[in-house]
């Protein structure tokens, strides 16, 4: 009997295994083949614990040295070697995440054409959430059109989004036809089977950012909005969990990262491998970050009953019901960014209102088997 093969291609193996693990359960559930790719992770914690989970779990998995820092001859190299096994593996769905495996998944799929090309559109990258110099913004214009040229050479496709931000780039900019592109709401999706158990939050006192310490998750800005916070409401804490390794051109600086640290402003916590405790011992949940697609610790947050603050920006907004289960502050204003936080500490009644609108619409649109299903219903499509 024929079984599906299914390949997926991911920047890392933490990402796969934090985002998008369920796919593969589905798979074997249905008697799928699933191959994971991945590349060289910019997180060594990060990807040392990813990958003796997926070992544990007995994925087909194979490495290959990939990474946005690398140069453009090791690049194109891995992304050979990729090539050549997708030929010889023979995958009906090439499903990809994460920006430069997109990329590349789009060039194999432009020549390899026996294989149905399924791009799920996380977040876009370094390129759209920072500040260029000129050479990054000249590398950025050749991304958009290469990208263009090949996703609009490809027949078989289906470009998978979590905000409406990314629905229009990719139909507006990209030009792709709007009957390829699908919004799922959900992002990655939350198991509900694990977080209903926990009981109902106490009222506390802790402030909580959970993310990669890079600037353009709004690190820098939770930093200066705790030190503003603490000083008027020192009995509260301000706690930050994420991993500090992260090889990027948007790293933090240490010295500036450390000052907070040492002046006990805020409360660092390393890389935290199972973070549901800290949500349940949370108060208010913040993500001031620059540009999400739709950003899974705030779902997460929700599910477990947490108010939000998070930025205006994309994907970010449409992760919360404005006054309901969360506010929104601008982009890069740690000024903001603290009134919206003053305004959660000084309103228990507020926040308990939320509280229980959070965990009842992460429940209705967040489901990690909704958004499972959602996709392999695509992968069916024809």
């Amino acid at each position: 009997m024929y079984k599906k093969k299914i390949v997926f291609l991911s920047n890392h193996a933490a990402f796969f295994y934090s985002h998008r693990i369920n796919l593969f359960f589905e798979a074997k559930n249905r008697g799928f083949d699933f191959h994971l790719i991945f590349g060289s992770g910019s997180s060594i914690l990060m990807e040392k614990n990813a990958i003796k989970k997926i070992k544990k779990l007995k994925i087909q998995n194979t490495l290959y040295h990939f990474n946005a820092n690398y140069s453009f001859i090791k690049n194109i190299s891995a992304l050979m070697k990729i090539f050549f096994f997708i030929i010889k593996y023979k995958p009906d769905i090439l499903h990809s995440a994460s920006p430069i495996a997109n990329f590349f998944a789009a060039i194999i799929a432009i020549i390899y054409r026996k294989t149905k090309l399924v791009l799920s559109v996380s977040g876009m990258g370094y390129l759209y959430t920072n500040k260029l110099n000129i050479m990054e913004r000249l590398k950025k214009k050749i991304f958009e059109f290469f990208f263009l040229i090949f996703l609009n050479n490809i027949r078989n496709k289906i470009i998978i989004v979590q905000n409406r931000d990314d629905h229009t780039y990719f139909n507006k900019t990209l030009k792709i036809n709007s009957n390829k592109i699908f919004l799922i709401k959900g992002g990655s999706g939350v198991n509900f089977r694990y977080f209903k158990k926990n009981k109902i939050i106490k009222n506390n006192k802790n402030v909580l950012m959970i993310s990669r310490v890079v600037k353009s998750k709004g690190i820098c800005e939770y930093l200066e909005a705790a030190k503003v916070l603490k000083k008027k409401y020192p009995d509260w804490n301000f706690n930050l969990a994420g991993s500090l390794d992260y090889i990027t051109p948007d790293k933090i600086d240490l010295k500036y990262f450390n000052y907070f640290l040492k002046e006990k402003i805020v409360n660092y916590l390393g890389f935290v491998e199972d973070p549901l405790k800290l949500y349940l011992n949370a108060e208010i949940f913040c993500l001031p970050s620059y540009r999400e697609g739709m950003p899974k610790t705030v779902l997460e947050a929700s599910a477990v009953g947490l108010p939000i603050v998070t930025t205006n920006t994309v994907g970010c907004k449409e992760s919360i019901v404005i006054n309901k289960n969360g506010l929104l502050c601008k982009k890069k204003n740690f000024i903001d960014l603290s009134v919206k936080i003053e305004i959660l500490i000084k309103n228990k009644k507020l926040r308990n209102r939320m509280k229980i609108f959070s965990k009842k619409y992460a429940f209705n649109h967040y489901t990690v088997n909704k958004v499972t299903n959602t996709i392999f219903s695509l992968y069916e499509k024809s």
